[in-house]
């Protein structure tokens, strides 16, 4: 006979109290609850309960034998539960940093297929330009452009951009094209800084040759969708990731200048801290990352 089915006998007999109730509560007849428990205490070499007419008791070795059972049909439920959870695909929390306009323009808009395809796993977006180094503490993975990976982990690539200088039509009217990065020092320039990471340096490749230069601002900003509007508000020049002004490059309300030096691509990379690679709902996350987004225009889904 089922050996389990013979322990849940003996606690249904139990919590029950009566080998009756015990039948219609196991749906079975009062004889198969009577044989079940006769066969587990003939297994078990000693009586687990005192029967009369009228009432039973448990035995001594029925106490004892009852905390085990039931520690093993908890187990047993546990086991199916996780069984069950693990068919219905990945759960958790997923904590994911992104760079400002990366997570707006790109993750935020992917979140009702992210949704679909996984709706047990519930994202946590951090979403801001706070630094541009690999930070992992708190997060399960960061999303970042061009900088190593620090510290131990697995690094995913999702994509590669590039830096583009980029001015508004107005702009370029007003006060012309400049024609090599040098002439860059008689612009307005837009800058990206955060508290953490100052001013840097725009750097230039064509054909081999590479340059670099500090152009004075006119205004700093540490998000990328402010460097895109203020660029096409008429501001000044910009640099900024291409992946981040496809659409306004597209519809003409930015222009890329200097495109001959814009030619250097740059890894759009997701690092996972080592300690989190292997949870499934980080797993599925970064895959859907991988797998789902267009990382070279902005996500429509």
């Amino acid at each position: 006979m089922d050996r389990l089915t013979s322990l849940e006998v003996f606690v249904a007999i139990v919590d029950s109290g009566s080998f009756g109730r015990a039948a219609e509560r196991m749906a079975l007849s009062p004889t198969m609850i009577s044989t079940h428990l006769a066969r587990l205490e003939d297994r078990l070499g000693t009586r687990l309960i005192h029967r009369t007419t009228r009432r039973f008791a448990l035995t001594p070795q029925g106490h004892l034998f009852l905390e085990e059972v039931r520690a093993i049909l908890e187990a047993m439920g546990q086991a199916e539960s996780r069984v069950r959870r693990s068919d219905a695909g990945p759960s958790g929390r997923v904590a994911l940093d992104a760079p400002g306009a990366i997570g707006l323009r790109f993750v935020v808009p992917a979140l009702p297929q992210l949704r679909g395809l996984h709706p047990r796993i519930m994202l946590d977006l951090s979403v801001g330009d706070r630094s541009m180094m690999f930070r992992p503490e708190g997060f399960d993975m960061l999303i970042r452009i061009g900088v190593p990976a620090e510290g131990k982990g697995e690094v995913i690539n999702l994509g590669r951009t590039r830096f583009v200088q980029v001015a508004s039509p107005d702009y370029l009217t007003r006060r012309g094209e400049p024609a090599t990065p040098d002439d860059l020092h008689d612009h307005d320039c837009v800058l990206y800084a955060t508290v953490e990471r100052p001013v840097g340096q725009w750097r230039f490749v064509r054909a081999g040759e590479r340059r670099s230069l500090r152009p004075a601002s006119v205004a700093t900003f540490n998000h990328g969708d402010a460097i895109a509007a203020a660029a096409t508000a008429g501001i000044g020049i910009a640099q900024t990731l291409e992946m981040l002004v496809a659409p306004e490059l597209a519809s003409g309300r930015l222009k890329a200048v200097l495109p001959d030096w814009n030619r250097e691509g740059v890894d759009i990379q997701l690092f996972i801290p080592q300690d989190r690679t292997k949870r499934p709902a980080v797993r599925a996350v970064a895959e859907f990352l991988r797998d789902r987004i267009d990382w070279g225009t902005p996500n429509q889904n």
